[in-house]
């Protein structure tokens, strides 16, 4: 079965390494043949390249560009493409698009945010689909919300390839708690929460000395390290930039995941169980549905800044409750492997045969 990766995400986050992933497991499986579409000299084109996936470079990442939709009509017709799976928002546009002209191919969508669907085209290009893989039951609701036949939707949760992480040990333990955010400096983030907290944290008596980092870049980094510096955390907290997420977690001590709305499957929730990190995150649905409170993870109200404070507080001053996290994180996380989201995948494209 010959199938079409389309992502148009021009930087390397969560979802693209989702593709990637996939990618590499189709390879490896006789029966299907996985090409994969991205924008020229995005990082996913270079990822796949460097790992011997087949690569189709696109023109640019904008899904109504007529080049894309040039080229891809030409690839579909050469390469006798069987299945277009989509991967982000702008590639389900292009992919509908290309089903329109296209006879006979299969359009799956993979929706990986908790947003309603915008209303006229936004809708129309996910009921083109003949399935919807939702990262979560969240996200599979809300596309019902908006009109989507339920039929058509399945849940498919993002997995990880637990071999890129490595567990943290006792000897990498610092003097100071080290408390970090990982993720893109946007608003559904959580960074205001994160920085509202520890405000709250430092005014606490006997609180162990503790430091902050915030790993990332995006839009909001002026306006975050503003705030900082208006909350007088300056010198407790660090940008760091972006990093991989591999390299900067053996550097934490508690990982927080405070985001606030639009979280689909959390990759970093994953990767800091299989780093072993103790987690905090907020009580979205979606992190629901992969952390148990107080078994693999903390949980606190969404944008409650004192109440993650008091989370942030409590795992300062329990060791013994952070290994317990770290346990339960340990055990929980071979439910969202790489493996299985693939098998989960080849199951479903095997119904377009």
């Amino acid at each position: 079965m010959n199938i079409l990766l389309l992502d148009l995400g021009s930087a390397m986050r969560g979802g693209q390494r989702q593709v990637l992933y996939l990618a590499r497991r189709l390879g490896a499986e006789p029966e299907f043949n996985p090409i994969l579409a991205a924008p020229a000299g995005s990082p996913l084109i270079s990822s796949a390249r460097s790992k011997g996936i087949k690569t189709h470079p696109l023109p640019s990442r904008w899904d109504w560009d007529p080049r894309n939709l040039s080229s891809l009509f030409g690839l579909v017709k050469k390469e006798r493409i069987h299945l277009i799976h989509t991967h982000d928002a702008r590639s389900a546009s292009l992919g509908a698009a290309l089903k329109c002209v296209c006879a006979g191919v299969g359009l799956l969508h993979t929706r990986r945010v908790s947003y309603p669907l915008r209303s006229g085209w936004g809708r129309k290009k996910y009921r083109l689909a003949d399935k919807i893989a939702a990262v979560s039951q969240e996200i599979a609701g809300i596309l019902t919300d908006c009109g989507i036949d339920p039929e058509k939707i399945l849940v498919i949760h993002s997995g990880i390839d637990a071999s890129r992480y490595e567990a943290k040990t006792q000897e990498q333990a610092q003097e100071q708690v080290v408390f970090g955010l990982i993720g893109a400096l946007s608003p559904q983030k959580g960074h205001e929460v994160f920085l509202s907290a520890l405000a709250l944290l430092r005014e606490e008596a006997d609180t162990p000395s503790w430091k902050a980092r915030i790993i990332g870049d995006g839009p909001l980094e002026a306006e975050l390290r503003d705030r900082a510096k208006e909350l007088g955390l300056l010198g407790s907290v660090e940008f760091t930039g972006y990093r991989e997420s591999r390299e900067a977690l053996p550097n934490l001590d508690v990982l927080v995941v405070p985001s606030v709305d639009g979280e689909g499957s959390s990759g970093v929730i994953k990767e800091g169980w299989v780093a072993r990190i103790p987690v905090v995150a907020s009580d979205l649905p979606s992190n629901l549905e992969l952390v148990e409170p107080g078994v693999s993870g903390l949980v606190f109200p969404n944008r409650d800044a004192v109440a993650l404070k008091d989370a942030l507080l409590q795992l300062a001053r329990d060791v013994s409750l952070c290994q317990k996290l770290i346990r339960g994180g340990a055990e929980r996380v071979g439910l969202f492997t790489e493996e299985i989201t693939a098998e989960a995948y080849m199951r479903l494209y095997r119904t377009f045969s």
